[in-house]
């Protein structure tokens, strides 16, 4: 029987039971929120937890007001998550008591569990099977959950009420329970002389007159289910098709419909005996044959249960999301076809133009936030290549930022930035205040990969994003032939900087995919040997997109070579996948 309150013995079991990683992110929420239960009377007490005093043990933040509400989406991510990991717990039997955090972040029992609770009384009190034993189990369970509430403002009278309740309850649940068997034995009426009936009497009584007497309950019975239940086919058809052939059919009768069933299912069977026989061809050619079947056979298991893997990680990854961040994880369908990629430049660095047959994937929207790489960092506690390496490119373009304002600088460039990493992008003193849906950078096509693995997904090949990029029409640009400067983020917008990845909603791709020229060049699954000649056996990774420091001259064919672990702050990435999302 489920108590009708959780415990403070049952919400320390299930934090145990959770194992998370001393000092993550996830334990410290948990225990954070276990300090403020101090006795068995917090339970009734705690009503509600202020989230930001939570996010500053958590994070660290202290009183900063910018970062806690910048972590408050993070904390209700990160809430989601547990209570996923909470309710895997329950399916387990590892939660006894059906424990979740709710939006007041305290710990309380499911409504699923209180439902069942409620349930349980009703079926115990049901007119027929009246089950005696669940209902001292409830009354009992009420009583103890009486005594548990204190009432400080109740006067005398009020207290002698619920006293007297109290009571009532257990000697009710014990009377019942202690002398269920007398009180089935001696209830009156028509209700317990059915009881009696089906439970006792129709396995020892075998009079004809008793027989006949429930032949006709049973028919009448029947006949009401025929009239007033046609509807209920699944439930009634195998029954009542039996009963009124024996009561109206003729044998003959009887006999022709058992042969139609019997002949539907020889020619099943005539089915499978041409499956086997086409089978036992096969069989009889080579042993060979066989071996190769058995290894194919193998290969398919394997890839399904890949394929089974990846998209559970990816719906996992989902689920934890909150509302906001999935629509920056939506996933696009792209449908199988022949596409033309490339161009016909003749410059080796560029892809040669040709057709290429596209099977049906489904591609990121957008190109991954750093909501959503923050998401991976903190669950996985990866290190990126730019922490590890301590540097990044950082670029700057002609028009530059000084605070609000645009100036005007005569060249272009880049240089190796100490410390400039995913969550500050142009170095120490920069971060991503403000930059919560702009696409991450100083990611390594590593980063890329690794991310891509733990949601269930993939990189592009240079082939598959261009030709979801230009689409079945071979456009030139994602919104058609024509060049828009108001459809893209490039050096002559004079951000100088990334923009939110849906600031050019309005200039996706008639398949929907927004941001796929320009604001970030975008990490690809290809490289290849470096355009130009070099006696180090080394190959260039291949990004594609254009990036917010890219000129008025780029396309869906252009394309970038860069060396192996490079990290910038003008390359980010997209995810693909076999998965429907």
């Amino acid at each position: 029987m489920a108590n009708l309150s959780i415990t403070l013995s049952g919400i320390a079991e299930v934090i145990e039971n959770l194992n998370y990683r001393p000092g993550s992110v996830k334990d410290k929420a948990v225990r954070g929120i276990f300090a403020y239960y101090v006795s068995e009377d917090s339970i009734q007490a705690l009503s509600s937890i202020d989230g930001d005093s939570i996010i500053r043990q958590i994070w660290e933040v202290g009183d900063d007001y910018a970062k806690i509400k910048f972590k408050r989406r993070n904390f209700s991510s990160l809430k989601s998550s547990i209570n996923a990991d909470l309710k895997k717990l329950f399916q387990n039997g590892l939660n006894p008591e059906d424990i979740r955090l709710t939006e007041s972040n305290v710990f309380d029992m499911t409504e699923d569990a209180k439902n069942s609770l409620l349930q349980s009384l009703s079926d115990a009190v049901k007119t027929d099977g009246f089950d005696l034993t669940k209902t001292a189990d409830v009354l009992k369970v009420v009583a103890e959950f009486l005594n548990k509430i204190e009432f400080p403002d109740a006067d005398n009278e009020t207290t002698d009420i619920i006293e007297e309740i109290k009571k009532l309850l257990t000697r009710l649940g014990s009377e019942i329970f202690d002398d269920q068997d007398g009180a089935s034995g001696d209830g009156a009426g028509g209700d317990g002389d059915v009881v009696l009936e089906d439970n006792v009497e129709i396995e020892e009584i075998d009079e004809d007159v008793e027989i006949e007497a429930l032949d006709d309950d049973e028919l009448e019975e029947v006949e009401e289910i025929d009239e007033d239940q046609q509807i209920e086919d699944i439930e009634l058809d195998d029954d009542e098709d039996l009963e009124e052939l024996e009561e109206i059919d003729e044998d003959t009768q009887i006999e022709d419909v058992e042969l139609d069933d019997d002949e539907s299912l020889e020619e099943i069977e005539d089915i499978e005996l041409d499956e086997d026989q086409e089978l036992e061809e096969v069989d009889l050619d080579e042993d060979e044959d066989l071996e190769e079947l058995d290894e194919l056979d193998e290969e398919e298991i394997k890839v399904l249960e890949e394929y089974r893997n990846a998209r559970e990680r990816a719906e996992q990854f989902d689920d934890f999301l909150g509302e906001r961040e999935k629509k920056f994880n939506a996933y696009i369908t792209i449908p199988a076809g022949t596409y033309t990629i490339g161009t016909e430049k003749t410059l080796k660095s560029s892809l040669a133009l040709q057709p290429f047959d596209m099977p049906r994937v489904y591609i990121g929207k957008y190109p991954v936030t750093n909501a959503l790489f923050e998401i991976f960092i903190e669950q996985t506690g990866y290190v990126t290549t730019a922490e590890r390496k301590g540097i990044g490119t950082v670029y700057h373009s002609r028009y530059k930022k000084q605070g609000e304002k645009v100036i005007w600088s005569k060249q272009a460039g880049s240089s190796i930035v100490k410390g400039a990493c995913w969550h500050q992008p142009l170095g120490p003193g920069s971060t991503l205040y403000g930059k919560r849906n702009h696409p991450v950078v100083q990611i390594s096509v590593d980063d890329a990969f690794a991310y891509a693995s733990w949601i269930g997904r993939r990189l592009p090949t240079e082939a598959e994003w261009e030709a979801a990029a230009r689409t079945d029409m071979a456009l030139k640009y994602p919104w058609g032939n024509q060049f828009d400067p108001d459809a893209l983020n490039i050096e002559s917008s004079g951000l100088a900087d990334t923009s939110p990845v849906d600031n050019y909603d309005h200039a996706a791709n008639v398949f929907g995919m927004a941001d796929m020229l320009g604001n970030v060049m975008e990490w690809t699954a290809d490289n290849q040997p470096p355009p130009f000649a070099s006696s180090k056996a080394k190959f260039f990774n291949v990004a594609k997109g254009g990036a917010w420091n890219a000129k008025d001259t780029v396309t869906i064919s252009s394309r970038g070579l860069f060396p192996f672990e490079t990290t910038a702050n003008i390359i980010g990435f997209r995810c693909i996948s076999e998965l429907f999302q």
